[in-house]
């Protein structure tokens, strides 16, 4: 067996019994079991990291020995701890690459959503009637001021409003000014769908 040199990370058996809290005979022991070669009569015998923590572990996990095995359990080698933080930091890692790769797949569904509210949450009603495939100066705007949803300045009239057809916005003029305009929100085009679409639809009938 090589003699311990200064500076090494050895223990000698003396020293694993009392960092381990039992007698020298368990330590000797368990040796003879796992490390019989390290054995050498007449000469001191020398442990390293790894076989105090084999040691450590088989002491902990043996019912016949005279040693206190929660003592034992409570010892915890500078070998197992580096192995409990390199797991440690391959659990993060496995983390972290399971998160890119969840990212990684929902990126296009957060561009769509980005896109989406980047959206105007409004459009005007001529885009609205182009929308449903209808003709905005002949028969939309005709019969929301038949109907008494749009003033005669084509604001939305307070009917409007509740019946959730339309909304009073302010917009932005090519010319830079701002003036207030009927909207409707794009939250509204499934009542348009539903409810003014086939209203309009009768009432050209009627007109007609």
């Amino acid at each position: 067996m090589i003699p311990a040199i200064q500076g090494d990370r050895r223990m000698t058996v003396r020293e694993v019994a009392e960092a381990l809290g039992v007698d020298r005979s368990t330590v000797t022991r368990w040796i003879e079991r796992l490390f019989p070669s390290a054995v050498a009569n007449g000469q001191t015998t020398y442990l390293d990291e790894v076989m105090v923590t084999a040691i450590k572990q088989a002491i902990g996990t043996g019912r016949n020995d005279l040693c206190n095995i929660a003592q034992v359990r409570n010892v915890t080698t500078s070998l197992e701890i580096e192995e409990m933080t390199l797991k440690v930091i391959a659990y993060h890692k496995a983390q972290a690459d399971r998160l890119r790769a969840e990212l990684a797949l929902a990126a296009p569904r957060l561009a769509a959503a980005d896109a989406l509210m980047a959206s105007p949450a409004t459009m005007s009603i001529t885009n609205a009637a182009k929308h449903f495939g209808r003709h905005p100066k002949a028969e939309v705007f005709p019969y929301l001021r038949a109907a008494g949803y749009l003033t005669r300045d084509d604001l939305p009239t307070q009917d409007a409003i509740d019946a959730g057809y339309l909304v009073l916005r302010e917009a932005r003029c090519p010319d830079g000014t701002v003036r207030k305009q009927a909207m409707v929100l794009v939250s509204q085009l499934d009542t348009w769908r539903v409810r003014v679409i086939p209203q309009i639809d009768r009432w050209l009938k009627k007109e007609a």
